[in-house]
């Protein structure tokens, strides 16, 4: 049985056109029923896409939900990125992981669930204005910060064998950045095809987009060996022959076991988590370069893309430097030719007319598809408590947001047969 909200308040419920009409989804009140999926179509990826990365931490209350919908609709974005899963938790009605802790931020402290499911409303406000929205999830995070989660039920507390263990026994320490699940692990694979599975068939969301999705190394030890427990180095001898990690040869064989696992987890997610929603998007946030996500991040998404086990991938090239932007595009352009790419813009670290600039780069190559903004509060008025609200970067967040709506009503009018509102 799901969950039931502490707070009573009025239930709202939304029509899902996208599913034939016959399903509905519980906005306020209760849980949202699994919806009816009736001849769903493939998703169409040669439509314009101009998204926007909205993160767990923009939104608390309905009243946020809907102002960044509306906020959204106001740019001429066509699909929003919304943050469901930030560290092994969850920002909708789930049975698996516990809610999100920032969504209690404004509750009592005996509160045991916020009174409306975010996701839900969120499906409903876009679909309602004619955007798609995409559940995004942090694959690996398991927790951040110095203090473990309290809440008994998170998989830190519940599930400790799947925290990442070095060749001594020691856990990963927990620091002001995330540690991660052990992504070789044939269980912690299973959870997360089943979070994704849980929520793609109870929400009529038009895409999955998966974050993290790779080996989250910047705060590990160097020297230490990851996974380096028992269980993982015997997974990796009988997967390859190899009997030690301690050569060059051996760690490079590891570092590529690694990277195929994570591979087998995206495979995993599109054909078991995915079943029966042909009409879902399946996207990720990858790094700036091909060849930095494959090598250090253990994140091979140009295989994914060759293979067909993602339909879109986002290069997260956040810089405010041009020449680094289209040097890395120009390596994704390069990795994958002929996928479905779209750029990821970084526009928190840009003055306002430097992100038109960028957008307008990358739609010039005729080799990308759309766009995606990271994130809504480097334009708008965010419920993120730690956003800066003093008169000059208030100022700074209007101009930004008006200078990406007039890109994107110039850009609507296409140049040429090319550009196709790319």
């Amino acid at each position: 049985m799901r969950r039931k909200f502490e707070f009573l308040v009025p239930t709202l419920v939304i029509s899902c056109a996208a599913f034939g009409g016959h399903s509905e989804a519980v906005v306020e009140g209760s849980e949202p029923p699994t919806p009816e999926i009736t001849s769903p179509k493939l998703p169409d990826l040669k439509r314009p896409f101009r998204a926007i990365w909205v993160t767990r931490m923009d939104y608390r209350s309905p009243s946020d939900v809907r102002k960044v919908v509306d906020d959204a609709a106001s740019l001429g974005l066509t699909d929003i990125i919304w943050q469901v899963r930030g560290q092994s938790d969850a920002f909708y009605s789930s049975d698996l992981e516990p809610w999100g802790r920032e969504l209690f931020r404004d509750l009592p402290a005996h509160a045991a669930a916020p009174a409306f499911d975010p996701l839900a409303l969120a499906v409903q406000q876009a679909h309602e204005r004619g955007l798609k929205l995409h559940a995004w999830i942090n694959v690996m995070p398991l927790w951040k910060g110095v203090t473990p989660p309290s809440d008994n039920s998170h998989p830190y507390n519940k599930h400790p064998e799947w925290r990442l263990y070095d060749q001594n026994g020691v856990a990963q320490a927990l620091n002001d950045h995330y540690i991660i699940v052990n992504p070789v692990r044939e269980d912690v694979q299973d959870h997360i095809v089943n979070v994704c599975r849980d929520l793609v068939t109870r929400y009529p969301v038009d895409g999955l987009h998966m974050d993290y999705v790779r080996f989250v190394s910047e705060k590990m030890d160097a020297k230490s060996i990851y996974p380096g427990d028992p269980a993982s180095l015997k997974q990796f001898q009988d997967a390859t022959g190899h009997t030690g990690v301690q050569s060059p040869t051996d760690r490079a064989a590891f570092q590529g076991w690694k990277r195929e696992r994570i591979t087998d987890l995206v495979r995993r997610i599109r054909k078991e988590s995915l079943a029966g929603r042909a009409d879902v998007e399946f996207s990720a946030a990858v790094w700036r370069r091909p060849e930095l996500a494959r090598d250090t991040y253990l994140q091979d998404a140009p295989l994914w893309l060759r293979e067909g086990l993602i339909d879109r991938a986002i290069p997260m090239i956040y810089t405010d430097k041009d020449e680094q932007f289209g040097g890395d595009l120009q390596a994704w352009i390069a990795a994958a030719p002929g996928a479905v790419l779209s750029v990821g813009i970084g526009t928190y670290l840009q003055p306002f007319d430097q992100t038109p600039r960028q957008l307008e780069a990358a739609r010039g190559t005729a080799k990308t598809r759309g766009f995606s903004i990271f994130a809504f509060s480097s334009l708008f008025d965010s419920a993120d408590p730690t956003q800066r609200k003093d008169e000059k970067t208030n100022f700074e967040r209007s101009q930004h947001a008006r200078a990406i709506e007039a890109y994107i009503q110039s850009s609507a009018r296409p140049k040429t047969a090319a550009s196709d509102d790319r």
